[in-house]
């Protein structure tokens, strides 16, 4: 492995952390909020998990960004939107942004949207 390779594999290691803490942090949002691993909309209840919520995030951003502008640049930038999706400081607990917030969910209310589109499809 040259030193371009390990530097790569160093910058998605870094960016799937990055990930995880943030499918994290939406987790116990969303645990708070419903009092369970759920996620709802629109009545439509989807279980959801921290890998669920990683899996969605690699999809959704970090493969489309990658695709989009090259690895290297692709993780930069999917670094980059992660880093803006929570806050740390010293005076209060680490926490999504409303950024974050509204990117996480976006993910899943298209697929509660999905969910509910394909339930009323095989009702007919």
């Amino acid at each position: 492995m040259n030193n371009n390779q390990k530097i790569t594999a160093i910058h998605h290691i870094i960016v799937d952390s990055t990930m995880a803490i943030v499918a994290g942090l939406f987790l116990i949002e969303q645990i708070n909020k419903n009092d369970s691993q759920v996620f709802i909309h629109e009545g439509i209840k989807i279980d959801i998990n921290k890998d669920l919520i990683v899996s969605g995030l690699n999809i959704n951003l970090k493969q489309c960004l990658i695709e989009d502008f090259g690895e290297s640049e692709g993780l930069n930038r999917t670094y980059g939107m992660l880093k803006d999706m929570y806050t740390e400081s010293a005076d209060k607990p680490i926490s999504l942004t409303l950024f974050g917030q509204e990117l996480l969910s976006s993910l899943f209310i298209d697929l509660a949207e999905d969910i509910k589109a394909e339930s009323n499809a095989t009702v007919h």
